[in-house]
């Protein structure tokens, strides 16, 4: 850093991009950055605490994450959360202070290779909760000076502050989204049981008119079926999107939710179903919105792999990755033409619609062993970490 140059106004330079910017992880990758450039630091990768505090998740730029390598994508919190990388004060850390305490003595030989003996342990913090760190890497020796850790002292606190925020405001955000999604189910089960009296009303004056011979009468009774009809299929339309998927969700864990639509299925038809999913731990970390969706496409593909497919086992894939969760359903049925079965066109429809609504993909073809294998498609956060930055306001 130039020795004219301010740390007060390269602060205000990172807060002021955390405030402006719509692109929330793109904002926190450039205020680190700036942090980055004026330490004067080789890497600056974050690692960001996942929602049960048991987990630390890379957050960076491409670039660094290709230096770093898959190993790093993910770390146990219990080998970093600790002191002395983390102190009551949430001061920043020199790796140089501390190597001969046994939290360098545990970190592992990977870790410390490119961490190093001068790195630093930046704290973001928030509100009194500890949300990760930014670790700064040096080529050769780096002098924590009180000035500097000053410096990264502040700047952990605004990073700490802006990460906060957004969670907050996500979280509350999902959360009147479930609540709105859960009134209008219930307004929609009012709706439905009313149309259907009314339906029942309406057949009983066309068989009065009807005895009468009234023609004119009848005419007018059958358009107004007509519209009752209209109305109480679009109703069932918006039933069958399953409004109520994302309030059940939050109840339970998402795999625990898959789990228990696969046993039902299993007990209820007695077609044995095999669920696997490898990494459930990766798998519960999938957004309501993705995880409700994901739900009924399961669902409606079970009932396939039963009245159309004809199978006498299933197997469930859940398969998460790093930016993407992949569904798949293999049943050992015969298979089955869409076009020959009406209900199973719309449930593909709807499927389908389901998919795009959380900018997924469905795709359907012959499994390789015969049978059908339906493949589900979606990305857990298009612009960076979802749990952590959320993409953007009002998203």
């Amino acid at each position: 850093m130039a020795p004219d140059c301010s740390y007060l106004a390269e602060l205000v330079r990172i807060n002021d991009t955390l405030i402006w910017s719509h692109d929330r992880a793109d904002s926190y990758l450039r205020a680190v950055r700036i942090i980055k450039d004026v330490i004067g630091a080789r890497l600056a990768p974050s690692f960001l605490l996942d929602d049960t505090g048991t987990r630390l998740d890379l957050v960076t730029d491409d670039e660094q994450r290709a230096i770093l390598g898959d190993e790093f994508a993910t770390m146990p919190a219990s080998e970093h959360v600790r002191a002395p990388w983390i102190n009551p004060g949430e001061w920043p850390v020199s790796a140089a202070d501390h190597l001969d305490h046994e939290g360098w003595a545990v970190l592992p030989p990977n870790f410390k290779k490119w961490f190093g003996s001068s790195g630093v342990v930046v704290s973001i913090h928030a509100d009194g909760k500890h949300l990760g760190a930014v670790v700064l890497s040096f080529d050769g020796e780096f002098v924590l000076t009180q000035t500097k850790k000053e410096f990264l002292a502040a700047a952990g606190r605004i990073l700490g502050n802006a990460l906060y925020r957004w969670q907050v405001g996500a979280r509350e955000r999902e959360l009147g989204a479930l609540e709105e999604r859960r009134r209008l189910s219930d307004e929609l089960h009012v709706d439905l049981s009313q149309q259907v009296a009314t339906l029942g009303l309406h057949v009983g004056a066309m068989k009065l008119d009807l005895a009468e011979a009234n023609v004119d009468r009848l005419a007018e009774d059958v358009r107004r079926l007509d519209d009752t009809v209209t109305a109480l299929k679009r109703s069932l339309r918006h039933q069958m999107l399953g409004l109520r998927s994302d309030c059940e969700l939050i109840s339970g864990s998402f795999v625990e939710r898959v789990r228990r639509q696969v046993d039902d299925f299993e007990r209820q038809l007695a077609i044995p179903v095999e669920l696997d999913c490898p990494r459930p731990g990766d798998a519960d970390k999938v957004p309501l919105a993705v995880a409700a969706q994901l739900v009924r496409v399961l669902q409606e593909a079970l009932s396939n792999a039963n009245m159309h497919s004809r199978a006498s086992g299933v197997t469930v894939r859940l398969l998460p990755a790093h930016t993407r969760i992949r569904l798949e359903i293999q049943d050992n049925g015969c298979g089955f033409d869409p076009d020959s079965v009406p209900d199973s066109r719309l449930g593909l429809r709807i499927m389908l619609e389901r998919m795009q609504q959380i900018d997924g993909s469905l795709s359907i073809e012959p499994g390789p062993l015969g049978g059908t294998l339906l493949v589900a498609e979606a990305p857990l956060n298009v612009a960076g970490r979802t749990a952590a930055i959320p993409a953007r306001e009002g998203s």
